[in-house]
């Protein structure tokens, strides 16, 4: 027999434990391991470059809220930070084994030139800096990856991806044919987080310069209206509220969204009541 469990102690190896809530008793050793590994994932996820990105990019530009774009634009330091980011880790994860797959394939003929161009950072704008999954000299397109559970796919099957990911896309042709790139087509790879490979989804569209220099005029018309409100000046938080506002289900993933906040006290520079 083991000596009694406690921090340091040895488990018996003839006893097994489960989490709390299904009949068993609770091992306090696997209950400190979970703790921290739980503390390393998120710690790891915090160090991501893409985390720490100054300014707005692609996918940003692209969400059909100006409030949420211009708290970004104003850098207003985020209240709604308790997300799991599980699913997103499992996303950078898949995209870094396509990128080495990728690669392995264009490298497997050594006569044949490259034809495709993996995790490229693109200049969008003087302010804007995107990182694009994919782009295929063959086809002159650019492709974006993207890991989404059962309930979207089925959503974008039946009514196709939401517009701000078409706009992404539309950014990152706009962001290649910069830097001398020809682009023919925008291209939506989505691959399930739950299910198989099989069941990719791929959605195509031929590039459109027009739709992502709207939206880069778009964003200079909210960072002059926040100019024109003098929406930083501390007394005018509540100006926040003359910004419009597109409430959705996304509102649960905005870093301004505040869940607990009284809907009638509006939107300030501390929050966003949401839908």
């Amino acid at each position: 027999m083991g000596r009694a469990n406690g921090v340091g102690a040895i488990p018996d190896p003839g006893l097994t434990f489960e989490e709390p809530g299904d009949g068993q008793p609770t091992d306090p050793f696997a209950a400190i391991i979970k703790a921290e590994l739980l503390s390393i994932i998120k710690w790891a996820d915090r160090q991501n470059p893409r985390a720490q990105q100054a300014t707005p990019g692609p996918s940003e530009l692209g969400d059909p809220c100006d409030r949420r774009l211009g708290y970004r634009l104003a850098a207003v330091p985020a209240v709604n930070t308790e997300f799991d980011p599980w699913a997103a880790i499992v996303g950078t994860a898949v995209h870094s084994w396509l990128e080495r797959a990728i690669r392995a394939w264009d490298d497997r003929d050594l006569i044949a030139a490259p034809d495709w161009i993996t995790e490229q950072a693109l200049p969008i704008d003087e302010f804007v800096l995107g990182h694009a999954d994919l782009y295929s000299h063959k086809y002159q397109a650019v492709i974006d990856w993207k890991g989404v559970g059962p309930d979207v796919m089925k959503k974008f099957r039946k009514e196709g991806p939401p517009e701000g990911y078409k706009v992404q896309t539309h950014l990152y042709g706009y962001g290649y044919q910069r830097r001398g790139f020809p682009v023919d087509r925008v291209v939506l790879a989505c691959f399930p987080r739950a299910g198989w490979i099989k069941d990719m989804f791929v959605w195509s569209a031929p590039y459109d310069e027009t739709i992502a220099q709207a939206a880069l005029s778009r964003m200079y018309r909210i960072a002059q209206d926040l100019v024109s409100l003098d929406i930083l000046k501390e007394s005018h938080g509540h100006r926040w509220e003359q910004l419009n506002a597109t409430p959705s289900n996304g509102c649960a993933w905005c870093p301004l969204y505040d869940p607990g906040r009284d809907p009638e006290r509006g939107a300030d520079a501390t929050g966003c009541p949401g839908r």
